[in-house]
């Protein structure tokens, strides 16, 4: 576990941005003490759920899980329905308490599982709890269509059906045919849900997938060794992306992962980082083995049991996504409890006086570090949490077409997160989009936003973009070419950059060239209408009024 942290720590300090690799980058901040913060779960989980009189704990913890799934599968169910209670367009997924579909889904699966098994003393109750709870986490898994959440549902499904058809010696062929009648239900459920069906039957982001998977491998064969740094992918990418890229995905939002954990460890770490977490995970597996062996209890032992499935069904489940603090903290804490074991008495050996003093205060040594880890982490969160809502109005503020608010929103948003440079980042961008509209103030404020990221991440493409925006409308072309000169030579596949270089283009005269730039754009994404716009509105320029009508035809048959 020492050297894990060790190699982690030494690939953020080799990492492009050092500083906002160690931190973290929106919107996971994955960074040093997020990832300390799954280390202390996980010993919190080790401490409660772990060893031979740890029953009544796992009981509270089924429990509260149960309790929890109601109201997830409440706000799910009103998502489902059109209703927005915490947010979110129309279109989204269910996901809006965790931030993401699949994240939402995997809670689900996760919790699902550790109530798939009955307990001998559960009555009144705590009886319909647990079955309202179980009940109510395998919907949100049908409601969230993550097909990850649904493989993870379904191997829980399994794995409880055998428990059941086992505690009633079903055998051979009855045994086959109560499997496959588990899953042919799980399935029918799935397929009732019109937009889990949807997503079912469409291939359209399994081909995204494979190849963000074949992308992801190229940026890594270019850092076997420590990767681009943790967080460091969303920047490192770029330059890897294709022509392929660019018409069967885009590059509207940018990739911060490569969703998939064995390729996130090579990204963030290199060969040695993930051979380091293999290591780790084959010792957990170790020490869960061993603490089933020694467990006594037999209702302690299912319980132990069918959290170890649900937490497999998890790691399976990231073979296609990421991990998050929803969904890595609670991980941590079962996978704490799936570990933990009693601690094996040591012979007593006389004590020279010397060490007297280490002996009396070594064991409060991991109370205070606790203590201290607590503290930080909500001397940072605290702060951190009160910043989006001045994030959310400056954003809301900008958006409406007022920039002074939007900027007093930011620089507040910033002095309660200095760490964090994407407040920068995100501030520039939320300025960037009503410059294009011609606002002077959005677009300086989007230059000053742009340049303070690039300080601090100037490989970050998004930050270039936003400066390069705002060089535009604020009349700086000259530099704006310049930079988009630079951006494209990094990532000579982005759409984005092509139809802001063809802008700048022909504010500088440069009419041939920015046609040029505009039909490489729309050659690259035949979906975006974005530079048929514009050059509906050059050519107009230009007196050309047929090419002018066609192209904003073609951009009309393509808005949506």
């Amino acid at each position: 576990m020492f050297s894990l942290a060790l190699w982690i720590l030494i690939a953020m300090f080799l990492s492009g941005s050092p500083w906002p690799s160690l931190v973290g980058r929106w919107p996971r901040y994955e960074g040093f003490l997020t990832l300390g913060l799954y280390l202390a779960i996980f010993l919190v989980g080790a401490k409660v759920l772990g060893g031979s009189r740890s029953l009544p704990q796992w009981k509270a913890l089924r429990l509260s899980l149960a309790a929890v799934s109601l109201p997830l599968f409440a706000i799910s169910a009103m998502e489902s329905l059109g209703l927005r209670p915490l947010g979110g367009g129309l279109d989204d997924r269910p996901g809006a308490t965790l931030g993401n579909a699949t994240d939402q889904g995997l809670i689900g699966f996760i919790i699902a599982g550790v109530l798939s098994t009955p307990s001998s003393s559960e009555q009144g109750w705590q009886l319909w709890l647990r079955r309202a709870g179980l009940a109510a986490s395998a919907a949100v898994v049908l409601l969230s269509g993550s097909r990850a959440a649904l493989v993870g549902l379904a191997i829980v499904a399994l794995h409880a059906a055998i428990l059941w058809m086992r505690s009633r010696l079903w055998t051979g062929l009855k045994a086959g045919l109560g499997a496959a009648a588990a899953i042919a239900g799980l399935a029918v459920a799935a397929l009732m849900v019109p937009t889990t069906r949807e997503r079912l039957l469409s291939a359209g982001t399994v081909d995204g997938r494979l190849l963000l998977w074949e992308r992801s491998l190229a940026l890594i064969s270019g850092h076997p060794l420590s990767g681009v740094g943790p967080s460091g992918f969303v920047d490192g990418l770029p330059a890897f992306l294709n022509d392929d890229w660019a018409r069967s995905v885009g590059d509207t939002f940018p990739t911060d992962s490569p969703h998939n954990w064995i390729l996130q460890a090579l990204a963030a770490g290199g060969v040695p980082l993930l051979l380091l977490a293999l290591a780790c995970a084959g010792t957990a597996m170790w020490l869960f083995r061993a603490r089933l062996m020694e467990t006594q209890n037999p209702e302690l032992k299912r319980y132990l049991l069918v959290t170890g499935v649900a937490i497999l069904a998890y790691w399976i489940a990231l073979l296609t996504h990421f991990t998050s603090i929803g969904t890595t903290a609670l991980v941590a804490l079962l996978c704490g409890g799936l570990v933990g074991r009693d601690r094996v008495p040591v012979a007593s050996t006389p004590v020279r006086p010397a060490a007297t003093s280490i002996t009396r205060f070594g064991p409060l040594l991991p109370r205070v570090g606790g203590i201290v880890l607590a503290c930080v982490c909500l001397a940072v969160a605290m702060p951190a949490t009160l910043a989006e809502w001045s994030m959310s109005s400056g954003a809301q503020a900008a958006r409406s077409g007022d920039p002074e608010r939007a900027e007093q929103a930011f620089r507040l948003s910033h002095s309660l997160r200095p760490w964090d440079s994407d407040t920068a980042l995100l501030a520039a961008q939320a300025f960037a989009g009503p410059a294009t509209t011609g606002d002077q103030l959005s677009a300086q404020h989007a230059v000053e936003w742009a340049r303070l990221a690039r300080e601090v991440t100037p490989h970050s493409q998004e930050a270039g973009l936003a400066l390069a925006i705002g060089y535009i409308y604020s009349g700086e072309l000259d530099e704006a070419k310049a930079l988009l000169d630079e951006l494209l030579a990094e990532a000579p596949s982005s759409t984005s950059l092509f139809v802001q270089r063809g802008v700048a283009n022909f504010g500088l005269g440069r009419t041939a060239e920015s046609i040029d730039d505009l039909q490489r754009a729309a050659t690259l994404d035949p979906t975006l209408e974005e530079p048929w716009r514009v050059l509906s509105a050059i050519y107009q320029r230009m007196g050309d009024d047929g090419a002018a009508q066609a192209a904003m035809e073609r951009a009309e048959t393509l808005s949506p």
